[in-house]
């Protein structure tokens, strides 16, 4: 019986090592029809957006399309167009050739494919695994709850998009230094901030690995990080633009509020009332910060957990079922690939990402649908990539998976 199993076990190394190319081929192939099936059934119905066949729009939607309708004539931009300036001009550029609002969709669907090999080329460089390289990218381009943004004219897809481009180019000025990799990741980064204002929050991120991947002296790199830092937040409330776009959120408002999801008050949690507190100004919800720190740690963390998770009350089994079935397993594999924090800095600069998000959503609120998490949720996918890596090698080691250059291939 024992040799019998041995057979078998040395006949699916076999396999796996003659075809695992053709076996990649067919994922790859898989992942592509899987992104397309989505993309159509979306576009000729809208089974997963909102119902309506065809490109999708929103009430920002308007604010876009008249943006780059005003930049075209040559007025000025007004209120809030400002903070997404970059996307705009996108819109005008396209719209300067006369091109059809289709022209931005395609767009954004071609940028989702390069970001997708961004992707890739992340998680297989610093893995040495095609595999999970490919499972990364199947989370990314086959979750339906990132691809319905790609037809809408928002921000959200392109956003998305950018941010794991950036993420890309930032890795490859940590791992392969350069002024060309400094040039590009500092470019992209430039781009991303100027798509959306939650882009302003990598600022710190950039400089803070920048900082560390240049200088030579430990001490000096921490106070530089740390300088850096206090001068991201004294930026935040000293320029006048950047203060705006702060205030338009209504942070301190929303604080004293309770608010945890935008637009749901049923979820909105009871806080202590701060007497003459000065909401149109973000020192004063400091102030109220350090007065009640356990309400408000609170406060920041059920709106983190309503991103992570982003199931409601009022959503469906149904809904919640398949919202669990894609962050749940990459949630849990993106455990595994911490043992490698220290060896690779992919998982550092991910983890930093991450984290710059959730704290504009601990400051601000969080959204009703998807829009806010699926700027991470990518992220984490590469992070699951890498765990992967690491449960096949803890599963090697015990004999559970057969060894095979297929894993690593």
């Amino acid at each position: 019986m024992k040799t019998k199993t041995i057979h078998k076990i040395n006949r699916i190394k076999q396999f796996l090592t003659e075809h695992q190319k053709c076996l990649q081929l067919i994922v790859i192939f898989a992942i592509a029809l899987r992104f397309v099936w989505l993309n159509a059934i979306n576009w000729h119905t809208g089974e997963i957006s909102n119902g309506l066949p065809g490109i999708k729009y929103w009430l920002d939607s308007n604010r876009y399309l008249f943006g780059a309708e005003r930049v075209l004539s040559g007025e000025g931009l007004e209120g809030r167009q400002f903070q997404f300036l970059g996307y705009i001009l996108i819109i005008a550029f396209l719209k300067l050739f006369s091109l059809p609002d289709g022209a931005i969709i395609i767009l954004q669907l071609g940028l989702a494919g390069f970001a997708a090999f961004a992707l890739f080329d992340t998680v297989k460089t610093g893995s040495k695994s095609k595999l999970a390289g490919l499972f990364a990218i199947a989370l990314f381009l086959c979750n339906p709850f990132i691809v319905k943004w790609h037809l809408y004219i928002l921000t959200e897809s392109i956003y998305t998009s950018m941010v794991i481009i950036f993420f890309w180019r930032l890795v490859k000025m940590i791992k392969k230094h350069g002024f060309k990799n400094v040039v590009f990741a500092g470019l992209m980064l430039i781009i991303t901030m100027f798509i959306r204002p939650n882009g302003w929050i990598l600022i710190p991120v950039f400089f803070g690995f920048l900082i560390n991947t240049f200088l030579l002296n430990k001490y000096l790199k921490k106070s530089l990080i740390v300088i850096s830092l206090f001068a991201f937040v004294l930026l935040m409330g000293a320029v006048g633009s950047f203060r705006n776009s702060i205030q338009i959120t209504t942070p301190v408002e929303n604080l004293q509020a309770g608010i945890t999801v935008w637009g749901h008050p049923e979820l909105n949690l009871e806080m202590p009332q701060a007497v003459n507190l000065d909401s149109d100004d973000w020192v004063g919800g400091l102030k109220y910060i350090i007065r009640y720190p356990f309400a408000s740690v609170k406060l920041a963390s059920v709106r983190v957990g309503y991103t992570l998770m982003h199931i409601r009350s009022y959503h469906s089994s149904a809904y919640k079922l398949r919202v669990l079935f894609w962050i749940i397993p990459a949630y849990l594999l993106s455990i595994f690939s911490l043992q490698y924090i220290k060896r690779k800095p992919e998982i550092l600069a991910g983890l930093l990402i991450i984290f710059a998000h959730l704290f504009v959503i601990a400051v601000s609120y969080a959204e009703h649908d998807s829009r806010f998490d699926i700027y991470i949720t990518p992220i984490f996918y590469m992070l699951a990539g890498f765990g992967l890596c690491g449960l096949i090698s803890f599963c090697k080691k015990r004999r559970i998976f057969p060894r095979s250059r297929f894993w690593n291939s």
